[in-house]
């Protein structure tokens, strides 16, 4: 029975610990914009979420159940929504500095009128 808990225990422990690190960033470091605190925010707690299946996959192998089909098609769809997350995120982070810096152009060289 031993030999089942103390892997068990160990690989849940670690789960949490590193899926806690991931978290920590997120609440730790405000953003001055709240639309770059929301990808900001969002980054950490995918990455945290990733964490806590791939963890709690391996903690339930490792208590010999069979949860490996429901896991890896969680696993897939998280890391697939983190890939768009992060790609829609980067689009619309970028274009707003782009769009930020032609209005910053236009009110620099349009002259008032006289």
């Amino acid at each position: 029975m031993l030999n089942i808990v103390l892997p068990t225990a160990i690989m849940f422990l670690i789960t949490v610990a590193v899926a806690s690190i991931f978290v920590f960033p997120a609440t730790r470091f405000r953003m001055k914009n709240a639309l770059v605190s929301f990808y900001w925010t969002g980054l950490w707690l995918f990455l945290a979420m990733i964490t806590a299946v791939a963890g709690g996959a391996n903690t339930l192998m490792l208590a010999r159940f069979d949860a490996a089909t429901i896991s890896t098609a969680m696993l897939t769809g998280m890391i697939a929504a983190f890939m768009v997350f992060v790609m829609f995120g980067w689009f619309r982070l970028s274009s707003k500095a782009i769009m930020a810096y032609f209005i910053r152009l236009k009110t620099k060289f349009s002259k008032p009128a006289a």
